[in-house]
């Protein structure tokens, strides 16, 4: 998969061959389908992915699925099953001389949403691809049941309504230690460059103590800290063609303003002076968080890809840690409970709270599964207290 940027910012994904041609169908796919239904670059990114994976599957069982629709044949229960099989399999990292990304030797399964997004797009993909290649335009309905087939094979997902979020924090000790072993100048510090070492404590604490996403803190400007009045603005940017990465972070949720302690504050008007500032190239685009090593990337926004790295590493300081970025995120919500707790804020006035801090939509529902903790721990204390009344009793 290739990534680029047009003239006018928006951000384009395409499948490409060993030579590096696109491939036409799903290009095709991609414009007639996907960029039709206004997705979101991410979006139709993920579902080439799916494609991809689609692709690899063909090459492992040895079949051309063009070659197999255009002599009229389509796919039955057998392959279908094969082909659901498969989806289920990570793939391994793409090799540029290789045409197709090859499966890892140690099979490693994708999780249980994943695969279902796998099977409905390439279920759709397989459909789309049928309906122009099939020699008879009198087989819609075989075509509908092949697809039919392909998604019945999709897993159940989740409920939602089940879900654990309210539960998932990480362990504050480890945290904290963390968190000293990333402070400028520490001997434990997996960075070596002191300016480097400065920026990435400064991520980590903004993380910490905001709940910001990956996407909204790789979209931060200089100009979207208030030094005035402590604050940060959360804010779209959705083709930015001032962003010169072709993979671009985005703002999910709504725009927002956090407010931020003066001593945080201070910590980014010192990198932004002392260190970012300095780098050739880095007032050009005015993202907060650049890349600080010497190369033809020096000065440009930090890259989706060089976080990740960057996090994998603060993840491997304390050994099954369990951090990353979204872990963070999760930590937040939960002190944010307790604080609630603590200062007897009112349920209804802490979920619109959290609501705003986090960009959601008050209707959303996502506040009240946080929210969840707080009525768990009442009735565990009151489960507790009948068994204790009822113990007393009889001793």
């Amino acid at each position: 998969m290739r990534s680029f940027v047009a003239a006018d910012g928006e951000r384009f994904a395409v499948l490409v061959d060993g030579s590096g041609m696109p491939l036409y169908y799903p290009a095709l796919f991609t414009t007639w389908h996907l960029r039709s239904r206004s997705l979101a670059a991410n979006s139709i990114a993920n579902a080439l992915t799916a494609i991809k994976a689609l692709y690899a599957w063909e090459a492992q069982v040895g079949i051309d699925l063009m070659l197999l629709f255009s002599q009229g044949e389509l796919l039955g229960e057998e392959r279908v099953r094969g082909l659901s099989d498969f989806l289920q399999l990570a793939l391994a990292p793409g090799h540029r001389d290789k045409k197709i990304t090859p499966i890892p030797r140690r099979l490693k399964t994708v999780g249980t949403s994943n695969h279902y997004f796998r099977l409905t797009v390439v279920a759709d993909y397989l459909g789309f691809l049928a309906k122009r290649l099939y020699p008879s335009s009198r087989v819609d309905g075989e075509i509908k049941m092949m697809v039919a087939s392909i998604k019945a094979n999709r897993p159940s997902k989740p409920n939602k309504s089940g879900s654990d979020k309210d539960e998932r924090y990480l362990d504050e000790a480890v945290v904290d230690a963390v968190e000293q072993a990333l402070r400028p100048g520490s001997e434990h510090n997996p960075a070596k460059d002191y300016a480097v070492q400065v920026r990435n404590a400064l991520m980590f604490t903004i993380l910490r103590l905001t709940g910001l996403r990956r996407g909204e803190l790789l979209n931060l400007k200089v100009d979207d800290i208030d030094f005035a009045k402590y604050a940060l603005r959360v804010v779209r940017r959705p083709d930015s063609k001032g962003d010169p990465r072709a993979h671009q972070p985005t703002v999910k949720t709504r725009q927002r303003t956090f407010p931020l302690a003066p001593e945080l504050i201070a910590r980014i008007h010192e990198y932004v002076l002392r260190y970012r500032n300095r780098l050739p190239g880095a007032k050009k685009h005015g993202y907060l968080f650049v890349t600080h090593k010497e190369g033809p990337t020096q000065g440009r926004p930090l890259s989706i890809s060089a976080f990740q790295k960057w996090m994998l590493g603060v993840g491997s300081i304390v050994e099954d840690s369990g951090i990353h970025a979204h872990a963070l995120r999760h930590h937040w919500n939960y002190g944010f409970s307790k604080d609630s707790d603590a200062n007897e804020i009112p349920s209804a006035t802490e979920e619109k709270l959290r609501s705003y801090l986090m960009g959601w939509e008050e209707t959303s529902g996502t506040a009240q599964i946080y929210n969840k903790r707080h009525t768990k721990q009442k009735a565990a204390e009151a489960a507790l207290a009948l068994q204790n009344k009822y113990l007393k009793k009889v001793q």
